[in-house]
């Protein structure tokens, strides 16, 4: 009877180490990462600045990551000062959403009043300058007349200050 269990054992063995719970899909460490009309973006990693977050004088926040030359942005100014809340990416007064996929200056995408977004930051350490959260937004090209979409944007990262 022990050899039968044990040939069992060493049958399925294999299977079972092959059955994996489902995770959730948000990566380790610090990242930048959005669906950009529905095709993954996440920066290279190849460069100096492809992540980044910046807190000027508690109130503008700049945000994003860049994969060669394609670059995903956000920005927001908080006269209140930079908090854990949802920020409204319309483009009034500094809080805007783009996108940019050339070095030419007719491809850059921002959101407006009619292709908007939100920013929501869930998480703001201030010891550790870390700031983490979630983003969607469209941005409109006026020259090219096109919009492109981002979803399912979700960041961790350090920021500097200044």
């Amino acid at each position: 009877m022990k050899n039968k269990h044990l040939l069992l054992l060493l049958l399925f063995a294999p299977l079972l180490t092959h059955l994996k719970c489902r995770k959730d899909d948000t990566p380790q460490g610090y990242y930048f990462q959005c669906k950009l009309d529905g095709k993954l973006y996440i920066p290279d990693g190849f460069c100096s600045n492809c992540l980044q977050a910046t807190i000027l004088y508690d109130t503008i926040l700049m945000l994003g990551g860049n994969r060669n030359i394609e670059i995903v942005t956000i920005g927001i100014n908080d006269s209140n000062k930079i908090r854990v809340t949802n920020y409204l990416l319309n483009n009034y007064i500094g809080s805007r959403g783009s996108y940019k996929n050339s070095f030419t200056t007719d491809d850059r995408f921002f959101t407006d009043s009619l292709r908007t977004g939100q920013l929501t930051i869930k998480r703001l350490d201030k010891v550790k300058k870390e700031i983490e959260g979630t983003f969607y937004f469209q941005a409109y090209n006026p020259v090219q007349n096109k919009t492109i979409t981002v979803t399912e944007g979700k960041f961790k990262l350090q920021y500097i200050t200044y």
